[in-house]
């Protein structure tokens, strides 16, 4: 009896601890479940502010594309309305041709220009014909319509870039033709002289035709540092009026060096 009791003894301790380990065991097992359900809390916690920062991120996102859009739609704008207004300030309103402002600028412009290239300038002075007379018999309104023809027709002519197109005053045009020599600028006049004849405008109170018609004094040089583009524009109005006291609807080179 004696023996079966030392041995139980013997064993409790062994029990105690296998319990003890095994409550230390489920008290780590549910302080992890805890942790784990925290963890899990903290994740969903994680993906709400995730998925918000990221909405609210692509939100930024738009609307910074938005004002970039915007930003450079005004700036296109601004652009375009400077583009106009320079137009503006450089074109005839009645025919679109450049204007007077504009003729001058451009053709000291490029009086400079081919004084370092070496170049020639040529230009050309154009007038319609008797068209004082015009403007007696048609009216205003209907010599308005006149020039602006006149005006797109001598367009179709002269089509190089470089090359200006400008109402000069009134019913006279002024060409600008940088890198041309007189030889080439005479063509281009003679050219455009045919083409208003072609228009068949007509003009009952010519002298010279039934049609509207043109004269066109031509001038050419390669410019020097030592003048001015004014003794170029001198040469094409003489050329302009010796093609008038020679009959008109004609064009006439200026011969004499400029």
């Amino acid at each position: 009896m004696k023996s079966v009791i030392n041995v139980s003894l013997a064993y409790l301790p062994t029990n105690v601890d296998s319990q003890r380990s095994q409550e230390r065991l489920l008290l780590e097992i549910a302080n992890l479940r805890q942790e784990v359900e925290r963890l899990k809390t903290e994740k969903i916690d994680l993906e709400i502010l995730l998925e918000t920062i990221t909405e609210h991120a692509d939100e930024i996102e738009v609307q910074w594309r938005a004002s970039s859009r915007e930003v450079h739609r005004l700036c296109r704008e601004l652009a375009l309305a400077n583009h106009e207004l320079k137009d503006l300030a450089h074109s005839d309103g009645l025919t679109g041709l450049a204007n007077r402002r504009r003729f001058d600028e451009y053709l000291e412009m490029q009086w400079r220009r081919m004084i370092c290239t070496c170049q020639p300038l040529s230009l050309i002075l154009a007038d319609v014909d008797c068209f004082k007379r015009y403007n007696d018999i048609y009216g205003h309104q209907a010599g308005d319509e006149c020039l602006k023809k006149v005006s797109q027709t001598i367009r179709t002519v002269v089509k190089r870039s470089p090359d200006l197109v400008a109402r000069y005053g009134g019913e006279e045009v002024a060409i600008v033709l940088p890198n041309t020599d007189g030889e080439s600028a005479f063509c281009i006049a003679q050219s455009v002289c045919k083409a208003i004849s072609n228009l068949r405008l007509p003009h009952l109170g010519s002298t010279v035709s039934p049609y509207v018609t043109m004269s066109l004094g031509v001038a050419s040089c390669i410019p020097k540092p030592d003048e001015d583009a004014t003794k170029l524009v001198a040469k094409a109005d003489i050329a302009l009026y010796q093609a008038k006291d020679a009959g008109r609807d004609r064009a006439i080179l200026s011969v004499k060096t400029v």
